[in-house]
């Protein structure tokens, strides 16, 4: 991959308590909820590598210290950041350049560190040192920048050879395209080997062409005016003569008026494309510009950072330029909100950052425990619908769209906004739940998550029974356990066994301590029970055949009975998909929402006291909907801290405000 940043530890800086980022991948995409410090981690990068960074800049202030540190700045913290580079095994120039710095060699590792401390105050010699009885101030701190593990080598020589390059985000990009000083085209223009007979052929032709313009009559007079009322300003002994034109007649200067232009009749200048356009024009200049320094050898590396590419463009120019990126042999870290991004990235690519109490958090997906071909499917998997739990607080797995639709309805009426604390719902379109959780688990994201299967524990048409619970098995279980929880579930007996339950119910809790949640049959039939006029209303008002309603009707009179029929099942089932699962769910989601859930609960748990809380022993007390809720209770309690129905027994339904809830 070439010299990359492989490793970072940021301590007591702005969000980061101590934030280490391991893995680091050579093109890395940081993501994360608004305010996590994605801006933050890039400036921590600024302060070891890009040289164009001010000592001012370097020298911190109260508040760039972690807000939560006991003493702050005030009471002596200290603020470093250690950035480690490898790849450079192969590299000749990268060996000479961090040889000094280099701490160890299988492979080989160099670590650059920027420190922030309190100055050492001393007056006569090394031991007579003077206290401070007084809080302290910026100005009792020093920063220091050194390699490898000795504080007296510099890395100034470093910086220059490799050297971070961030790009803003909503930077004016036109007018820094307008402003010689700050514009890339300068470095590409001036490394030019122009041919200095033709650059003073042109500058006469200029010439020429200011002194016809001069000609007319009206710019002659404007000269005139200014130059009267200039030197009537300056007086006699500072009079300026203002002269009209359009560029320098010096040859030497003529390249400075160079501009860009957009089209081939050079009509078009940057201040005629979009915001967006002029980010992406800025963007390829300056990379060619890195490019041919590059070629140069003016240095062993850049690295490029860029906030927030998306501004501004559509989400196939936003994959367009991801892609090319990618492919462009440049050191890339970026910052990014853009599913559409997020959904072509090389899934090994992320870093996803999270706040907690004690400062935000980060991983990587660099080490990803998964093979290559692995990894290209979950990259086929997180498309732009799923690449949302890339950047979500907890995920709830679910199979299909009826799910989709159904669940933020019963979440919604139990006063839980799932979008308020960054929850989501993501459909896998089909049972292949295994790379996500790879994804989302302690090895991967480490996202909170749970996931819900349908239970299809009848037979189907091949005659596989307790398909759900064998999912389940196959998910978070050692070997060991599958098998033994394997041969339990191929113990059951028939549903109608008088024992039926009593031997399913242990395995169904079993998978829930490790975060899945199993049905009975499917989703459809598992509401009916305690949703079956809900069910009926939804598909009355999508379906007039008399006929078709009479079959749901018994349908859910089916499923509320003691025995099942599963003809009647069949029927209700084959209704539903006549008219599409997933438009059927969205009409019932609005008919769940409606439902003043929290009563119906209680009611269906047996719970009369007011006071009394809707716990996991109540919600176990659902029949065969109980899975819905003890996956929402699950993720509730993991973003809100608190059970999903409150001990109130009048609180409508109504979601709460998430501030309130301490979050």
């Amino acid at each position: 991959m070439g010299l990359h940043i492989s490793r970072i530890e940021i301590q007591n800086f702005r969000n980061f308590r101590h934030l280490v980022i391991d893995n680091f991948p050579a093109h890395a995409v940081i993501v994360g909820e608004n305010g996590v410090g994605k801006s933050n981690l890039l400036e921590a990068i600024r302060l070891v590598l890009d040289p164009s960074l001010p000592d001012s800049r370097r020298q911190l202030r109260a508040e760039d210290i972690w807000e939560g540190h006991p003493a702050g700045l005030a009471g002596g913290a200290e603020v470093t950041v250690v950035v480690e580079l490898q790849g450079y095994d192969d590299d000749i120039d990268a060996k000479s350049v961090l040889a000094g710095v280099t701490i160890d060699f299988s492979p080989y590792t160099a670590r650059l560190t920027y420190r922030f401390a309190r100055r050492t105050e001393i007056e006569a010699t090394a031991q007579d040192v003077r206290p401070v009885d007084r809080p302290l101030t910026a100005q009792d701190y020093d920063f220091t920048l050194f390699g490898g593990e000795n504080e007296s080598t510099g890395i100034r020589t470093i910086r220059r050879e490799i050297a971070l390059r961030v790009l803003p985000a909503l930077r004016d990009a036109e007018g820094d395209l307008q402003q010689w000083r700050r514009s890339p085209l300068r470095d590409l223009l001036e490394r030019l080997p122009l041919d200095p007979d033709n650059l003073t052929d042109t500058a006469t032709a200029v010439a020429a062409a200011v002194d016809q313009l001069t000609k007319d009559a009206n710019v002659a007079k404007l000269e005139k005016h200014l130059s009267e009322r200039l030197t009537g300003m300056f007086g006699p002994r500072m009079a300026v003569e203002p002269t009209l034109g359009f560029a320098s007649t010096k040859p030497d200067e003529l390249i400075r008026s160079v501009r860009l232009f957009v089209d081939s009749a050079r009509r078009r200048g940057i201040s005629d494309t979009s915001l967006g356009s002029a980010n992406v024009i800025y963007l390829g200049l300056l990379l060619e510009a890195l490019n041919q320094q590059r070629r140069d050898e003016q240095f062993v590396a850049t690295f490029v950072a860029i906030e927030e590419p998306e501004a501004h463009l559509h989400v196939s120019l936003q994959r367009q330029l991801f892609g090319y990126l990618l492919r462009s042999g440049t050191t890339l870290t970026l910052t990014t909100h853009s599913p559409h991004i997020a959904a072509v990235t090389p899934i090994r690519s992320f870093i996803v950052l999270r706040d907690t109490d004690q400062g935000t958090v980060g991983v990587s997906t660099a080490g990803l425990p998964v093979t290559d071909k692995e990894a290209a499917d979950l990259e086929r998997y997180i498309d732009v619908s799923r690449a949302e739990v890339l950047f979500a607080s907890a995920v709830i797995f679910v199979e299909g769209l009826a799910e989709l639709y159904v669940l933020p309805a019963l979440a919604a009426a139990a006063g839980f906004d799932l979008n308020a604390y960054g929850a989501v719902v993501a459909s896998v379109h089909g049972t292949d739940f295994k790379p996500y959780r790879t994804l989302l688990g302690p090895r991967g994201l480490d996202t909170p998550h749970v996931i819900i299967t349908d239970g299809d524990a009848a037979p189907d048409a091949r005659g596989t029974r307790e398909a759900g619970l064998k999912r389940g098995a196959k998910l978070g279980l050692s070997v060991a356990s599958r098998r033994a929880l394997r041969t339990l579930i191929d113990e059951l007996p028939d549903i109608d066994a008088g024992d039926y339950a009593s031997r399913r119910t242990p395995l169904v809790r079993r998978l829930r301590t490790r975060g899945v949640f199993v049905g009975a049959q499917t989703l459809e039939t598992d509401l009916c029970a305690l949703f079956g006029q809900q069910i009926i209303a939804a598909f009355q008002e999508l379906s007039s055949n008399t006929k078709a309603i009479a079959d749901v009707r018994a349908g859910v009179a089916n499923e509320q009975a003691s025995t099942v029929d599963s003809g009647a099942r069949k029927k209700m089932l084959d209704r539903i998909s006549d008219l599409g699962k997933g438009r059927f769910a969205q009409r019932l989601a609005a008919h769940l929402g409606a439902t003043d859930l929290p009563a119906l609960i209680r009611q269906a748990a047996g719970i009369t006291d007011p006071a009394a809380a809707v716990d996991e022993i109540a919600l176990d007390l659902l029949g065969s909907a109980s899975y819905l809720f003890l996956a929402l209770n699950d993720i509730s309690h993991k973003v809100r801290h608190q059970p999903l129905f409150s001990a109130r027994a009048d609180d409508g339904g109504q979601p709460e405000d998430p501030d309130a809830a301490g979050q």
